[in-house]
């Protein structure tokens, strides 16, 4: 009678243990898939910068290169080693009002792709139409043509993996075929994943100017990044350079214990992070 009951006693223990983990798992959010990426505009970085990226658990680059070659299949050759993903990282505001220029952009990267063993996943694309000199004066309408253009590039290429860069302040709202929504919205809508350009020193800060962006993207189901600063910049509030990389480490790891929201993580970028004072 003592052994049934010490054996119910240790079921018991077991069962509520078990139940407790369960509750754990369902309340805290998954980090193990969580993207934590990093801009990459210089290829002449030697073996170092890869080195850092790859010890700081870097799991996708966004690789800039004004042309693609066998240098290129051999940086993403070692990056799919280590098994971090490499998109090209391309853009130019003046794509916005001349589509040829991009188009022949992607067939590039659609020659390359049919060419060469080690290949991108997809176009990382930074195009920022308050590059414009005279932005502010048709800001409206810059913003609508470049919804327009993403729109169309969607179309087009259907079959490439695509994503954005977009600054935190699209909020604007435009008319496309009799519809109107924030620009931002849009972006979202018609392309694979954004990287918002949430660039400021303070996790709170960080997910403030985000929060629109990131339950946006929840709500239809896409994938969003949030980027952060590290270069040397006036605006002080908008980088890590002054605090260094332990403060930046810190912020990133409360950000992602203040909501259950999905997002990743992108460094602009590889060679100022890598200068980060510690």
């Amino acid at each position: 009678m003592k052994k049934e009951k010490t054996l119910i006693i240790f079921i018991t223990l077991i069962l509520v243990l078990l139940t407790g983990v369960s509750i754990i798992f369902i309340l805290v959010p998954k980090q193990q898939n969580r993207v934590f990426a990093v801009w990459w505009w210089d290829n002449r970085l030697d073996d170092s910068y890869f080195d850092f990226a790859y010890n700081n658990n870097v799991n996708e680059i966004y690789y800039y290169s004004s042309s693609l070659n066998e240098k290129t299949n051999e940086f993403i050759a070692k990056a799919n080693s280590k098994s971090i993903k490499v998109y090209w990282l391309i853009g130019e505001c003046e794509w916005i009002e001349n589509y040829e220029q991009l188009e022949n952009k992607i067939k590039q990267f659609l020659e390359y792709q049919n060419n060469y063993e080690n290949k991108f996943v997809g176009l990382h694309l930074d195009i920022e139409p308050h590059q414009f000199d005279d932005f502010e004066n048709r800001k409206l309408e810059l913003l609508t043509k470049f919804v327009e253009l993403v729109i169309y590039i969607r179309n087009q290429f259907s079959q490439i993996w695509i994503e954005y860069d977009i600054p935190v302040w699209m909020h604007d709202e435009v008319f496309i075929k009799n519809i109107k929504k924030p620009v931002y919205e849009f972006i979202i809508d018609n392309c694979d994943r954004v990287t918002l350009m949430s660039y400021r020193d303070s996790y709170n800060e960080i997910f403030k100017c985000a929060e629109d962006e990131i339950k946006y993207a929840a709500s239809v189901n896409k994938q969003i990044n949030l980027g952060v600063e590290t270069q040397k910049l006036e605006d002080n509030y908008i980088t890590f350079f002054e605090e260094g990389k332990n403060f930046m480490y810190q912020e990133l790891d409360r950000l992602k214990q203040i909501t259950n929201y999905n997002f990743g993580i992108a460094i602009h970028h590889i060679k100022s992070w890598y200068e980060l004072k510690d």
